[in-house]
């Protein structure tokens, strides 16, 4: 595989895990205000650094798309990237991404108010990733397009509360008394969270895939695209039941033991935080599981 190719991949899984981390933030920011924990002050300025970095990432990728696109060293790319924004559909759909992050930054910074411009920034951010991807075969505004849009955002919903939920745990301030009944109403809601996410992820996942093979007629698994297919499918496998066990095993007793105040409760709060970042790994895995299936082809070989 050509060398660009696979700065490409690693940028892209890059550019994923901060997506979601964004977007967990959001999520996991108006979970805690509706427990009625303490959100961390560090979580806007996360958000604000993320958003940048969003950006950063997507003008080193523009580069990298200029230089595999003309055929030209990555050192000598720049003359090709007035050309890639202004003669290639790739050039629109990443202006979009890239003014999603913008926004996103902006409604973070310290004169900046309100939550919804960041969460706006967001999706404009998966729409312009949804325009570069396989999904845009269909023309654009296509329901193909919309519906990977939606399996974007629910992913990154999914992978970025678990995953910023996983940190956050042991950062939240408590001062009174029924701070474990806050947390672990926290749990509660970023199970509901990941549990509706994941309905949405299977079912746009699908979607995606009868679509992307309709065209294929020997056995997917012969090929790259469905060899990283299957171990982005192992990787969810495993997320789904960590998160399940957490679901139905553990959470239930954390939230019983915090009601009657239960000694015993602080066991199992670190049992459900384990599980969750275990979770939380393999969640990272599915993202740059998904940057490479995404610069491969369903029909390669």
């Amino acid at each position: 595989m050509d060398p660009l190719v696979i700065a490409q991949i690693v940028l892209a899984a890059i550019q994923d895990v901060l997506f979601a981390a964004a977007a967990g933030t959001l999520a996991c920011g108006v979970m805690a205000g509706r427990s009625g924990l303490i959100v961390p002050a560090s979580l806007r300025i996360g958000q604000l650094l993320l958003a940048l970095a969003m950006a950063i990432a997507a003008l080193a990728y523009l580069w990298l798309q200029a230089a595999v696109m003309s055929g030209s060293p990555l050192m000598e790319a720049g003359s090709a990237v007035g050309a890639v924004l202004s003669e290639s559909h790739f050039g629109l759909a990443w202006t979009i991404g890239f003014t999603g992050a913008l926004l996103a930054a902006l409604s973070r910074l310290p004169a900046r108010r309100g939550l919804p411009l960041f969460a706006l920034g967001l999706v404009v951010w998966a729409a312009g990733k949804a325009a570069a991807s396989h999904a845009a075969d269909s023309g654009d505004f296509s329901v193909r397009e919309t519906i990977h849009l939606v399996h974007l955002c629910a992913t990154a919903l999914w992978a970025g509360s678990v995953m910023v939920a996983a940190m956050l745990q042991r950062g939240f301030a408590y001062t009174t008394s029924d701070a474990p009944m806050r947390r672990a109403a926290f749990c509660g809601h970023l199970s509901h969270l990941a549990t509706m996410a994941l309905v949405v992820v299977v079912i746009t996942g699908i979607y995606n895939m009868i679509e992307d093979t309709a065209q294929v007629h020997a056995s997917i698994m012969g090929t790259a695209w469905g060899r990283i297919l299957s171990a982005k499918l192992v990787c969810v496998a495993a997320a789904v039941v960590l998160g399940g066990w957490n679901r139905m095993a553990v959470l239930p007793d954390l939230q019983a033991r915090a009601h009657r105040n239960d000694p015993a409760y602080a066991v199992v709060q670190h049992r459900f935080d384990t599980w969750l970042f275990v979770e939380a790994l393999f969640m990272l895995a599915v993202l740059a599981i998904a940057a490479a299936l995404g610069h491969t082809s369903p029909v390669g070989a």
